[in-house]
């Protein structure tokens, strides 16, 4: 009887192993079929919108992907940077007093971004110029987002193909934030690249080296400084203090380099930033969508030194959103069980874009992380969500020119289809982690 209930015991292991082999192999198919439809679409909906609008500049994603890798490379960033060295080297050495209070010239980098520039011509001596070392470090970056990017995917899944490989690189070339950052020559490539990163060394078990490249994306922009709370709520101790200790040392070197007096200035360009926003249409933030609910600001066209005007409803109801937003990407984890986790990391991380003043169509770079670590689960995600998160890809990979010329009162709701599918995919994320946690995965 011993024997035959060690017998029956066994078989009952063995049909259950089998069973879960069947259903992994099945997730897997399932998640493979999807994700090759999903680029098949992708890249079928750039086409359309390339033959569409594809005479229109800087409109269609393949046309601007063709710009970035033909073209010399932009200066969107390096322009404003060395108009702050610039400042820095006059005779009064006051960055933002002379350039953004007075001039009203959009610098809206911290002074230890111009590091970067010291950094870059660092390659003279190799006779290599600045512009040359800026467009290999551009590319360099949009190599590795891509590369991180089939990293995430690989470690989220468990198992994949060269094929599923391809498709991730695929979606990252037709990725509309990460090829506008390209071709401006956006800085934020670099950030991107960055957050991929430090993505991965978390995922890896590497929270110390983790904190130190979040870190380091303060340099030039301090929202995803928010990981420093994140990781004291988290008790994180040694992300934190990797990111707290780097801080410290970079914050003190700039103020040693650049002056006391030139921080405390850019703390109240913070605060004029966040009471004016920006009214154009690119701007994919709370605040951009008030300005041009409200018809405050031009939302059709760029200004090189004007700001909308400060409307104090724009800015309380802006900064309500946004502090909603931040505490619940702080607060719903916990609730979850889910806390300290990729998805917790990446939920923070995405929410800084959104909860910004002002965030631009290439900081929403930051998503394309999350979205392929979505995708190395579609093979358990329901027909609805995966519904969601493809159509959150297919807009955030895409300029939809319908939809952006409709720019001011209640009919510019519709152009804000970037912060909506970033919005969904938060959600989405949330939902997917609170299934998870149900089931024990």
């Amino acid at each position: 009887m011993k024997r035959h209930g060690l017998r029956t015991g066994r078989a009952s292991r063995g049909v259950g192993l089998c069973k879960n082999s069947r259903m992994f192999a099945a997730s897997r198919n399932r998640r493979a079929r999807r994700l090759f439809a999903l680029t098949i679409a992708a890249v079928l909906l750039s086409l359309v919108l390339l033959a569409k609008y594809g005479r229109h500049p800087d409109t269609a994603t393949l046309q601007i992907l063709h710009h970035a890798v033909t073209s010399p490379v932009g200066t969107d960033s390096t322009y404003y940077m060395q108009m702050g060295e610039q400042a820095f080297n006059g005779s009064s050495q006051l960055i933002y007093r002379d350039l953004f209070f007075t001039q009203h010239q959009k610098f809206i980098y911290p002074p230890s971004s111009l590091f970067l520039l010291k950094i870059l011509r660092a390659a003279e001596p190799l006779y290599i110029s600045s512009d040359t070392a800026m467009m290999v470090l551009l590319v360099v970056s949009w190599i590795g987002v891509l590369a991180l990017a089939v990293w995430l995917y690989r470690i989220e899944s468990g198992s994949s193909s060269i094929a599923e490989s391809c498709c991730i690189v695929v979606l990252g070339i037709l990725f509309l934030p990460i090829a506008e950052a390209l071709y401006r020559g956006q800085v934020q490539m670099l950030l991107t690249c960055l957050w991929g990163a430090a993505v991965l060394l978390w995922m890896r078990g590497r929270p110390g080296w983790s904190g130190f490249v979040i870190a380091l994306t303060c340099v030039f922009k301090p929202q995803l400084g928010v990981f420093l709370l994140w990781g004291l709520l988290r008790r994180k101790w040694r992300f934190t203090a990797a990111l707290a200790g780097t801080g410290f040392v970079i914050a003190t070197a700039s103020v040693l380099h650049y002056g006391l007096r030139n921080h405390l200035d850019y703390l109240q360009v913070l605060s004029y930033l966040g009471r004016h926003g920006e009214a154009l249409w690119a701007n994919q933030s709370f605040n951009g969508l008030l300005n041009r609910l409200l018809r405050n600001g031009d939302a059709m066209s760029w200004s090189l030194t004007v700001y909308p005007p400060y409307v104090p409803v724009i800015f309380v109801m802006s900064t309500a959103l946004s502090l909603l937003m931040l505490t619940a990407a702080l607060v719903a984890p916990s609730f979850g069980g889910w806390q300290g986790t990729a998805a917790d990391f990446l939920l923070l991380g995405c929410s800084s874009v959104l909860i910004s003043p002002i965030a631009w169509e290439h900081h929403y770079g930051y998503f394309f992380f999350l979205i392929v670590f979505l995708l190395a689960r579609a093979g358990t995600l329901t027909t609805m969500r995966w519904g969601v998160l493809a159509a959150c890809l297919l807009i955030m990979a895409n300029r939809l020119p319908p939809l952006d010329h409709r720019m001011s009162g209640g009919i510019s709701l519709v152009s804000s289809y970037l912060l909506y599918a970033g919005l969904a995919l938060l959600i989405l994320l949330g939902v997917e982690q609170r299934r998870r946690a149900e089931l024990h995965v």
